[in-house]
């Protein structure tokens, strides 16, 4: 499968995949969603005891991913502008 992250196919077993769609999956949510996931919500109800995700992935952790979903989302952004409503 080919990985916008990666800029090359990869194995749909690769640590590359992996992180492709977990990027894909948080770009899929709404702003206060994604927001909540990455920067904890203090609801233990919420999952991960409501801990931000430098918590759980250490600030080295969070800030790549958090990288790579800014890198994503300019990639991506220029077609939602193009393509939507207006």
């Amino acid at each position: 499968m080919f990985s916008h992250l990666a800029g090359r196919e990869v194995s749909t077993w690769s640590s590359e995949w992996a992180r492709q769609c977990e990027v894909d999956t948080l770009l899929r949510m709404c702003a206060a969603q994604r927001l909540r996931f990455l920067n904890g919500s203090g609801n233990a109800e919420d999952g991960r005891d409501g801990r931000p995700l430098a918590a759980i992935r250490g600030q080295a952790g969070a800030n790549s991913l958090k990288a790579d979903l800014e890198r994503m989302g300019e990639t991506f952004r220029p077609c939602e502008r193009k393509f939507g409503a207006g």
